[in-house]
């Protein structure tokens, strides 16, 4: 008997169902996915970014509105004229933050070198984080009716946060003498700030 080979059957017509099939049933799940994920709730929208406004930021802090003005160039470190020989009064008119006041205080001289000793002290405790920290730091207080302190703008080259938000809160409790010809007055006192050898 002569050996035959015999061919397996051939599948007429059923080969390429499955695949349809198989096809179809990713199509719809991935179909699935897609109707489920955009019925969603959508997403808030990101809130709009803050204005930019020259180099002025604007910090909300005990209810007061705090400016930080633009870098100031430091002069370096002056020369010592000793204690003043006169009544000296600060008062700055640069209308700062908006700073509408014509009135002048007769103790800012006292009461802001009380302040140095508390502001060295904010600078001192960041110098132990960073002791290459120096630079300027100039302070701003609006002073008013009462003598208390309205509102407070810290800026200069220090640009460290740290130390200015220090600085913030040791301005906020200072107190001066009832402004004299006008019903606020500002007072405006640079603060250099080096490490001491």
């Amino acid at each position: 008997m002569a050996s035959e080979s015999q061919a397996p059957p051939k599948d007429e017509g059923g080969g390429n169902a499955k695949y349809i099939v198989l096809a179809l049933l990713l199509f719809g799940g991935a179909a699935g996915v897609w109707f489920a994920m955009s019925t969603g709730t959508p997403a808030a929208p990101p809130p709009p970014p803050p204005p930019v406004d020259a180099g002025v930021h604007r910090v909300a802090d005990n209810n007061l509105d705090i400016e930080i003005p633009p870098e100031l160039p430091d002069l370096g470190p002056g020369e010592d004229l000793g204690p003043p020989t006169k009544r000296i009064v600060y008062r700055y008119v640069g209308g700062g933050g908006g700073w509408d006041c014509s009135g002048e205080v007769s103790d800012a001289h006292a009461v802001m070198a009380e302040a140095q000793r508390q502001i060295r002290n904010c600078y001192e405790r960041q110098l132990k984080s960073n002791n290459t920290l120096q630079g300027t730091v100039v302070l701003s207080v609006k002073v008013g009716g009462s003598g208390a302190v309205q509102a407070v703008q810290v800026g200069g080259t220090l640009r460290d946060n740290e130390v200015f938000s220090c600085v913030r809160n040791v301005a906020q409790a200072l107190h001066f003498a009832v402004p004299a010809g006008g019903t606020c007055a500002v007072v405006q006192q640079p603060f250099n700030l080096t490490p001491q050898n």
